[in-house]
């Protein structure tokens, strides 16, 4: 029997590899002989890394760059080997996330992407080409103006006078340069993982969505709105991008929009990339069982999370399915139409803080997983 573990993190208490792990042995412990391959998974942000490290060649290269309010924070990006080409991966969050404001200074008034930029910049002068980029969490509204920067590009106010990069520039741009951009940048290729449609502007776009839960007042919304909608103009004039067409160009404060226009980013979502990445489809094809899951089966595991992206992709090869997690809905809506069936790893009536402890967490993966092949076994 050929089982493939292709399960997210469960968050706060076991990576996707750690849970992998803890499957596998509940697995053997019934059936000794099969065939058990882990293949790590994540839908673009936390843990992505670790898992296109695990499954392609690579390393993570340390990077000193600056937060969204200015302050030198360490961050990191991958550079692993994909169809014999050096690629990067890069999680925007690490250098424009909210966690790296304080709360009594988040504001989206004041706040850059300035340190994304410079991650790119870095990875170009070491020479590499091919960039993936994940948006998610960022506590930026600044269309990607910040990261523009920091690859050259100048922004003016309405005196025409080159904006700095401190604060939120885009609140100023009236007009913008290329001619110091960075030469290689015409060579590099950008993809974007991102699992949210909203537009650059509007009332479902990245102001009027998000920017609240960066700490934005009503009345800063109104302002990052108007700032996005001048700024998709001077696009339209200056690039002849239409960027309110591009689906998910409201993303992470509009970085999605300034990715997809200055630097013909191509939007994927997040689990279909990391699937490709890691080639799960290849090793899925043959298996006799996938397990999948996350901490939560819920509605919103069929909103591009990867429950979701396992089992549609399990479905096309008529493999048999089934999610784990910490906790499951009494209605799993979508997820029960490509699931055949998911599991509570819950093995006793625990506080929340005791069941989620490493050591408590892998040892109820190990025991469900046991029953599940015990019970497998018993209707065949």
């Amino acid at each position: 029997m050929k089982c493939v573990m292709a399960i997210d993190s469960f968050k706060g208490s076991l990576s996707s590899l750690e849970v992998g792990e803890a499957a596998k042995r509940g697995i053997l412990q019934d059936l000794p002989n099969a065939e058990v391959d882990i293949v790590p998974m994540a839908d673009g942000g936390e843990g992505t890394i670790e898992a296109l490290l695990y499954v392609n060649k690579g390393k993570k290269i340390p990077v000193s760059v600056h937060s969204p309010i200015m302050e030198i924070v360490e961050a990191e990006y991958a550079v692993f080997e994909y169809n014999g080409i050096q690629h990067v991966f890069i999680e925007c969050a690490q250098s424009t996330g909210l966690p790296l404001v304080p709360p009594a200074k988040r504001n989206p008034l004041n706040t850059n992407s300035y340190g994304l930029g410079e991650q790119i910049k870095d990875a170009i002068q070491k020479g590499y080409r091919h960039f993936i980029l994940s948006l998610g969490g960022s506590a930026t509204n600044d269309a990607g103006c910040g990261m523009l920067q920091a690859l050259g590009w100048e922004f003016y106010n309405k005196n025409g006078e080159k904006l700095s990069h401190h604060g939120n520039p885009l609140l100023e741009v009236y007009d913008f340069s290329d001619q110091h951009v960075l030469p290689e940048l015409k060579e590099c290729t950008f993809i974007v993982a991102n699992d949210v449609n909203n537009p650059f502007y509007g009332e479902k776009g990245a102001a009027y969505v998000f920017a609240r839960q960066k700490g934005a007042s009503d009345r800063d919304i109104e302002v990052l709105d108007q700032a996005m909608r001048r700024f998709a103009g001077l696009i339209k004039e200056h690039l002849g991008i239409e960027v309110q067409n591009i689906p998910g160009a409201g993303a992470a404060g509009g970085l999605g929009g300034g990715i997809a226009s200055f630097l013909q980013g191509e939007m994927k979502p997040g689990v279909e990339m990391v699937m490709e990445l890691v080639g799960l489809k290849e090793k899925i094809r043959d298996a006799d069982l996938v397990i999948t899951g996350e901490g939560s089966l819920d509605r919103q595991s069929s909103m591009g999370k990867v429950p979701y992206g396992v089992a549609r992709l399990a479905k096309q090869f008529g493999i048999p399915v089934i999610g784990i997690a910490g906790r499951i809905d009494h209605d799993l809506g979508e997820l029960n139409k490509v699931l055949d069936a998911a599991f509570s790893i819950q093995t006793e009536c625990l506080p929340l803080e005791e069941a989620m402890k490493f050591e408590v967490a892998s040892k109820q993966i190990e025991v469900t997983m046991s029953q599940i092949i015990r019970l497998i076994q018993a209707v065949k």
